[in-house]
């Protein structure tokens, strides 16, 4: 029977796995139900052996019994696998030389498909925004900058047709100016800048918590308990890192000093109130 492995005990020890006739055989001609059978019997031997410190000879022995049998398998697959293969190989290169061939072609005429493609989603976005145009002046001066918020890029597919568009951007504009509606019902001293975030994000979920920031801070701050000052008083030098403010025809000149967070409070805050402020280089 063609084998491949017999066992020799000595000393409850297992000593060597012999090496019958796999190495000298084809591959083909194996008989892996038996060899299946008779490789299952031998390993037994090793999952009921205990090896001890005066013992670890036996099981470096072991160890390399094993190793040596898995590398003859190994051998053999990988000795068929390339014989296997190299008919497949010698046919490779004028393989992929047809294909890609085509694939030249093909990325040619891909590219004109992808202008036309992108083309045609151009065209339709003129008809879109034209559309949008019309329909949103219930947005206001906020219109422009939540256009690409409420855009939904598949009604510039060539699947989506324009009746059913339209019902969808009218749709969104709905939504839109009733979300303005509820930011407005907020009664917020910081109404402007919760609308300008509506307009950064379009989620009112970013006007509600944008809201309680400014609310919290503000509670927090001076303002909150604001006394008129006199002018002389709030007049500062530079030199001394404080706020100056400069006296003029139209108002005064205010010169701040804090982290962008800071600032950005500091302007909501003067919006809240009503003060007009002009951002520049030189301010």
């Amino acid at each position: 029977m063609t084998g491949c492995t017999n066992l020799k005990k000595g000393k409850k020890v297992m000593n060597e796995l012999q090496i019958i006739s796999l190495e000298k055989t084809d591959i083909t001609s194996w008989d892996f139900v038996s060899i299946k059978a008779e490789l299952a019997q031998a390993l037994s031997v090793y999952k009921n052996m205990v090896y001890s410190d005066e013992t670890i000879k036996s099981a470096k022995d072991d160890k390399a019994v094993l190793a040596k049998v898995k590398k003859l398998i190994e051998d053999q697959r990988k000795a068929y696998k390339a014989k296997c293969l190299a008919p497949y190989e010698a046919i490779e290169p004028q393989l992929k030389e047809l294909v890609s061939m085509i694939e030249d072609q093909r990325l040619q005429i891909d590219e004109v498909v992808k202008n036309y493609t992108e083309r045609q989603k151009q065209e339709k976005l003129v008809s879109i925004r034209e559309y949008y145009d019309k329909k949103a002046v219930v947005l206001g001066v906020y219109a422009d900058c939540l256009f690409e918020k409420l855009l939904d890029t598949k009604w510039l597919n060539a699947s989506s047709s324009m009746k059913k568009n339209e019902g969808e951007i009218q749709t969104a504009i709905d939504r839109a100016a009733d979300e303005m509606e509820t930011i407005k019902k907020l009664n917020s001293p910081f109404e402007e800048t919760l609308l300008n975030v509506y307009c950064e994000t379009s989620s009112i979920e970013s006007v509600r918590l944008k809201d309680e920031e400014l609310r919290l801070a503000f509670e927090k701050s001076d303002l909150a308990n604001q006394i008129p000052i006199e002018t002389q008083q709030l007049e500062k030098k530079a030199e001394d890192g404080e706020n100056v403010i400069v006296n003029s025809e139209d108002g005064y000149l205010l010169k701040l000093y804090g982290t962008g967070y800071q600032l950005n409070l500091v302007t909501d805050f003067m919006k809240a109130i009503g003060v007009k402020y002009e951002v520049g280089d030189n301010v």
